[in-house]
Order: structure tokens, then C-alpha cells, then sequence
């Protein structure tokens, strides 16, 4: 048996360690688990006093690190964000959702003018609502841009004239009065919803209901206005809108005998293709195209296609700030690094001591990896209020959509940790495979 101080050692598997208080009571601790919990306890304190001899050295790695954990919160954050951003304007848009329209064709080679092709109808939308398979309900859709008007106030909306399954299948309902019903539809009504912003700029906070609306010259009566939605997916506004009824919209407004394009809701995702096929058998053969063998004179496009879409839009974003994110932490990893080496160098009189008066090569070297440990972890911690104070920066003056979420404030506390075990491995080997006479020496 060993006595050094307060502690005493029987070989490796167990040691005595006086906890030191005024009465001068000790603990009797055996067993490797132990030995390694007070090793650990004490490599802490003189990590920290190691640490704190060098306290601008310190702060300065622990800072490059902190400036690239900030970095990578925040790239984390905006990735949520913007990934329950782009969930919440799809489900805004109606779940399960086909876009079937038109195609554009040259009317006239001669004169070089290019017509949409007639082919969507009424008729189509009724046959795809009944006889269409895995389809719940559609709605047609035969819009333009129309002036409005109420007193002496004017704006330029889009006018869409519609059917009462529309606030279904694009979840846009009334916030207040009511929606387009099938007598609306039937007697060609001229009644209107109007979206929060036309609401905003015409009535000038003024309830709206029952009030007579200039579109195109004509009066309509308001009754109802939209529930505000901000933008779409697609970043374009949804709130400068005016619902009619589709034909209202097709013979006083538009004078046309089609509709644009109609919305159709599949019964649940994975009836989408079901539809889809569904659809386009029959619009070929309502439109005999069958027999003629002609390419489809409409386009079929489902919310997979968008999702794919806009989610290569966001790629590359994510690709730059995840490039710059890795390129702040590589730095800091080597300013971490070459602390580590400078901190190994001018401490080989202390290494060779420890080594001489029994301290193993692996203790010295997870001696170096825990000093290395504790500048990510001040980093890192530093970090996170660093990210999080960006985070309300953005939010308060770019409106950037930013989330936090556990799973990203974990990720971004492993990060530095692992970074600091790679940076600090080399310096720790090379302290630890130092020749304890060399070292005295030196």
C-alpha cells in the first residue's frame, strides 16, 4: 500500500480517500468504479485550474467555438421553422389535393397566338365528382383579375368563382357571414366573399356584410369574408381574394364557357395515385381522345409534386448555410486544437512529474481530453445563448419563420463535444507518450 496525503492506494482495483471536514472524518471507497469517480472529480479541479491559469486563451478558443455552435443553432432552428412553415401552407391549401387543368396550344401558326385550350367544363367537374374513383369532392375554378370597388376606395383582386366544396378541399372558410351555397350556384347569384386584405383596404374596419361590391362595374353583395391565411406555399398572397360563384363568375364576369382548372380531393394520401389515374381515364374519354390517340389535353398535378418542388427550392439554401456552418466549426475546431498542442507544450514539467511519481498514460491523456471537453462545453453553452439571442433577432426584425426544438439543442451540445474529442486526441496521445525524463528535463 501507498500513502500520498489524503489518499491511499492498494494497487489499481481500490483506494481511501479523506473527504477532509472539521471533525476530520474519511470515506473508505473501494472498487475500480471509485477510484475512477475520484480521479475524475479530481482531473476536473485541475482542469479548471489549468484552464483558468490561461484564462484569455481559454476564452479565446471557447469563443470561435461559441460562434460556430451559434451558427449551427440557428441553421437548425430556421430548418425547423421552415419545414413547419411549408407543412402548415400545405395543409393550408387542403390535403390530398390534384390540380387538373389546362393546356396551352398555338390556336393560330400563321399569326403566332397562343390560346388556352377549351377543354374543362362543368360537365367534367360534375363526372369527376361522380364517377371519379378515390375522389371525395373537387371544385372548379374559373378566375381573372377584376377591380373592386366600395365608395370612393378601389383595389385589384382576383376574382374566383367557385363552388361551396371549395372551403373544403382548400380550407378557406368564412370568418364571419357565410359561404357560397347551392342556390347561389343555381340562380347565378351575385353575392361575393372577400378576403381579409380586400376587406381591410375597402371597408376600412367597417363590417362588410350586406354591403353592395363593384366588381368589373357590376354590384355585388358581400356576404361573407375569408379567414386571413397569409401566403401559400408558393410565397403568393391568398388574402387579396374575391369568391363568386362559378356561374356567376363564367356568364357575368368572365363570359367563357370553361373553367381554369378543378381542384380535386382525394380520400386520403395514398388514394392520391388511385385518383389520379382515375381522373385522367376519365377526362380522355369525355374528351375522346381515346379513340384519336392525342396527348392529354389537360395537366394533372398532385401535392407530392409540389412538396418536391419547393422542397429543391430550399436545398440550397440549407446547402450554404449548412457549408458555412461547417466551415466556423472546422475553425474553431483548429484554434481548439492548436490551444491544446500550446497547452501540452508548456506544461511538460508538470506532465513529467505526474508520469514519474505514477500517474498512467492514460490518465494523462484523459487529463488533456476532459480540458478539451470543458472549452466546447463553455463554448457550446455560450453557443446556445448566442443562437437563442439571434433567434429573437430574427424573428423580431427579419420575421424569419425559426423554430427550437430539444432535439436541435441537443444536437448542437453533442456537436462540440465530439469536435472536442477529435481536436483534443492528437495533443492528448502526444502528452501522454511523452518520456517522463525528457520531460522532467525539458
Amino acid at each position: 500500500m501507498t500513502n500520498t496525503g489524503n489518499r491511499s492506494c492498494f494497487g489499481i482495483w481500490g483506494c481511501w480517500y479523506r473527504v477532509g471536514n472539521s471533525a476530520g472524518t474519511s470515506c473508505v471507497a473501494t472498487g475500480p468504479g471509485s477510484c475512477a469517480a475520484v480521479t475524475l472529480v479530481r482531473n476536473i479541479r485541475q482542469s479548471g485550474r489549468a484552464l483558468l491559469r490561461a484564462r484569455a486563451r481559454t476564452m479565446l478558443s471557447a469563443s470561435g467555438m461559441t460562434v460556430g455552435i451559434a451558427a449551427t443553432f440557428m441553421l437548425f432552428a430556421m430548418t425547423a421553422g421552415a419545414e413547419k412553415a411549408f407543412s402548415d401552407a400545405i395543409e393550408a391549401m387542403g390535403k390530398n389535393l390534384l390540380a387538373v387543368g389546362s393546356v396551352f396550344r398555338e390556336s393560330d401558326a400563321l399569326r403566332g397566338e397562343a390560346a388556352r385550350v377549351r377543354t374543362l367544363t362543368l360537365a367534367d367537374w360534375q363526372a369527376i365528382v361522380t364517377q371519379a374513383e378515390g375522389v371525395v369532392r373537387a371544385a372548379p375554378i374559373a378566375m381573372g383579375s377584376f377591380d373592386v370597388r366600395y365608395r370612393d376606395n378601389s383595389s385589384s383582386a382576383t376574382v374566383i368563382g367557385t363552388s361551396p366544396d371549395y372551403r373544403y378541399s382548400n380550407v378557406h372558410q368564412a370568418s364571419i357571414g357565410r359561404f357560397i351555397d347551392e342556390f347561389d350556384m343555381q340562380s347565378r347569384a351575385r353575392v361575393a366573399l372577400v378576403g381579409s386584405q380586400i376587406a381591410k383596404e375597402l371597408f376600412n374596419g367597417e363590417q362588410p356584410i350586406g354591403e353592395r361590391l363593384l366588381i368589373g362595374g357590376a354590384p355585388y353583395e358581400v356576404i361573407g369574408v375569408l379567414e386571413e391565411k397569409g401566403a401559400d406555399a408558393g410565397g403568393m398572397p391568398q388574402d387579396d381574394k374575391v369568391l363568386v360563384p362559378v356561374t356567376t363568375a363564367m356568364r357575368r364576369l368572365l363570359n367563357v364557357d370553361y373553367v381554369d382548372r378543378i381542384f380535386v380531393q382525394a380520400e386520403s394520401r395514398a388514394a392520391i395515385d388511385v385518383a389520379t389515374g382515375s381522373v385522367s381515364s376519365l377526362l380522355r374519354e369525355r374528351h375522346a381522345l381515346d379513340e384519336t390517340g392525342q396527348a392529354d389535353d389537360f395537366t394533372i398535378r398532385d401535392q407530392a409534386s409540389l412538396d418536391r418542388t419547393l422542397g429543391r427550392s430550399g436545398e440550397t439554401m440549407q446547402r450554404f448555410l449548412g457549408g458555412l456552418s461547417a466551415l466556423l466549426l472546422t475553425l474553431a475546431s483548429i484554434g481548439l486544437l492548436a490551444v491544446s498542442l500550446l497547452s501540452v507544450r508548456e506544461r511538460h514539467a508538470e506532465i513529467g512529474v505526474r508520469l514519474a511519481v505514477g500517474a498512467l498514460p492514460r490518465q494523462v491523456m484523459g487529463q488533456f481530453l476532459l480540458e478539451a471537453a470543458m472549452i466546447a462545453l463553455v463554448g457550446a453553452v455560450g453557443g446556445l445563448f448566442a443562437g437563442w439571442g439571434g433567434i429573437i433577432l430574427g424573428k423580431w426584425l427579419m420575421d424569419w419563420q425559426m423554430q427550437i426544438t430539444g432535439l436541435n439543442t441537443l444536437y448542437s451540445m453533442l456537436i462540440p463535444l465530439g469536435l472536442a474529442l477529435l481536436a483534443g486526441a492528437w495533443p492528448a496521445m502526444r502528452a501522454a507518450s511523452l518520456d517522463p525524463m525528457y520531460a522532467l528535463r525539458g
